[in-house]
């Protein structure tokens, strides 16, 4: 009898560590299984990624390459120098080099007139012909931009062909 219970002894002592050990992998297996379901949580909450079609593909694509392009010239017009500005500088310096040639005149005008000194009355009719002046200036320099618009386009064009 001695043999049977220290073979019992002997296989409950083997029972109540495997018991144990049991234990710890329920408890392990516990813990996975809440770490999982996390898991899952948070990937159910992430937005599937969309399949798309080799058309949309496709044309999502083209119209990335469509925005990236806009973006690009828009980058580099605002990088380099405008042609605009350059119109305008164009046509300032026209408007200054008329002006200068107008103020040349008027003041060779006024030294043929009675020595240099010009009358009142004769001012009176030098403003509205100075108005007149004014208008055509203004109407020359806007003819000048329009001039240098127009080349530009066509220099613009025959870049593009």
């Amino acid at each position: 009898m001695d043999l049977i219970k220290e073979i019992n002894d002997k296989y409950l002592a083997l029972e109540a560590e495997i018991d144990k050990k049991l234990e710890k992998v329920e408890a392990e297996e516990i813990k996975w299984e809440r770490q999982t379901e996390k898991l899952a949580e948070k990937l159910t909450h992430i937005q599937p990624t969309k399949v798309l079609s080799y058309e949309e593909a496709l044309m999502r694509n083209t119209n990335t390459l469509k925005s990236l392009e806009i973006a690009k010239a828009r980058l580099r017009s605002r990088s380099t120098f405008s042609p605009v500005e350059k119109l305008l500088k164009h046509a300032i310096e026209d408007y200054k080099n008329e002006l200068n040639a107008i103020i040349q005149q008027n003041t060779e005008k006024g030294s043929v007139n009675a020595g240099g000194v010009q009358q009142n009355s004769e001012r009176n009719n030098d403003g509205v012909e100075d108005e007149d002046e004014d208008d055509d200036l203004y109407k020359l320099v806007m003819q000048n931009v329009l001039e240098a618009s127009n080349k530009s386009k066509v220099s613009d064009h025959r870049r593009q062909h």
